[in-house]
């Protein structure tokens, strides 16, 4: 396998895992143990799209890229699998926040360096910036997470689509 086709492998899973993420932003399925299924895919798409986005920038992005693309990996490794409870918290709560923060200060690595396409950045911002908005108003918490989880899946698919033709 070359370099090129592992970076491409990288952006299809990133594209593959932010647009899957969008679409389960609408439940549309009822089914938990399916839905449970699906977002462990999910969680290892965006995963290997993580890998393989940082791994093309990462000369550029710095620490603060370094930092936030490890504690983003050891996020989406925690969120992974069936919600339980094993140390007495939700762990998908924990993890998901954590992953929010860490693609907070990626999306912030990014913009400091001036890397394009600026949308990923931008949708990964807005994800967070979102649910904290929402939480302020009186309508209901759900919409906020439909909200962020489209930002969300559209930053990935937006970096994954970047990376595909980069490494064109």
């Amino acid at each position: 396998m070359t370099t090129t086709q592992l970076f491409r492998l990288a952006a299809a899973a990133a594209i593959a895992g932010g647009l899957l993420r969008i679409f389960v932003a609408f439940p549309p399925i009822s089914d938990p143990i399916t839905l449970e299924w699906l977002y462990t895919g999910i969680d290892v798409l965006l995963l290997f799209g993580l890998i393989g986005i940082y791994l093309d920038r990462f000369e550029r992005l710095g620490f603060l890229g370094l930092a936030s693309f490890g504690v983003g990996v050891a996020a989406l490794s925690f969120i992974g699998g069936p919600d339980a409870d094993p140390f007495g918290f939700s762990t998908y709560e924990q993890g998901a926040a954590t992953l929010a923060i860490a693609m907070v200060a990626f999306a912030l690595s990014w913009v400091r360096v001036g890397e394009k396409p600026i949308g990923p950045a931008l949708s990964w911002f807005a994800s967070a910036v979102v649910v904290g908005v929402v939480a302020m108003t009186p309508l209901p918490q759900t919409y906020g997470f439909m909200a962020a989880g489209v930002l969300f899946g559209a930053g990935f698919a937006w970096a994954g689509a970047a990376l595909w033709q980069r490494r064109a």
